[in-house]
């Protein structure tokens, strides 16, 4: 059996766009508050840097995504598309909704203002995560079987 790739570029975009994603999801933002004489303000600011760059690269990584997708649609079933409707709507639900709400709580702890008690990150965590999983299913969906011929 072989496997062979509904749309190579398209496969190629999505696994750029998990390595950066889970390199500063779950790489670079636990790290940063091990490092010895990192404070408070400069992990967060360096989040709120980090997190608005990685948005901005995912959401063209999808825009590529989706027009080769797009492209070559005939390859392509439902579910590889409703899986990449959900990956853009959670994206699009971070970066309009959840960040600007985190942004504004990481500025006022820096400042050492009290900030109240909020969900909001855990329903960032929970975003990154089910992300996570659909991307991963996406990518092990772009490829199909091919029985050898012998």
């Amino acid at each position: 059996m072989k496997l062979n790739a509904k749309n190579p570029i398209v496969l190629m975009m999505l696994c750029l766009m998990a390595g950066v994603f889970i390199t500063v999801s779950f790489l670079e933002t636990p790290i940063k508050f091990q490092v010895p004489g990192m404070t408070l303000p400069v992990a967060l600011g360096l989040g709120m840097v980090m997190f608005g760059i990685s948005t901005k690269i995912q959401c063209v990584f999808l825009i590529l995504i989706i027009a080769g997708m797009l492209i070559s649609r005939k390859k392509y079933t439902k579910t590889d598309f409703i899986l990449i409707v959900f990956l853009l709507a959670i994206l699009l639900l971070e970066k309009f909704w959840m960040l600007p709400i985190l942004d504004d709580r990481a500025q006022l702890l820096s400042a050492g203002k009290p900030v109240l008690s909020s969900e909001m990150h855990n329903y960032f965590i929970y975003a990154e995560s089910a992300k996570a999983i659909i991307l991963g299913i996406a990518i092990s969906l772009q490829f199909t079987k091919q029985k050898n011929e012998y």
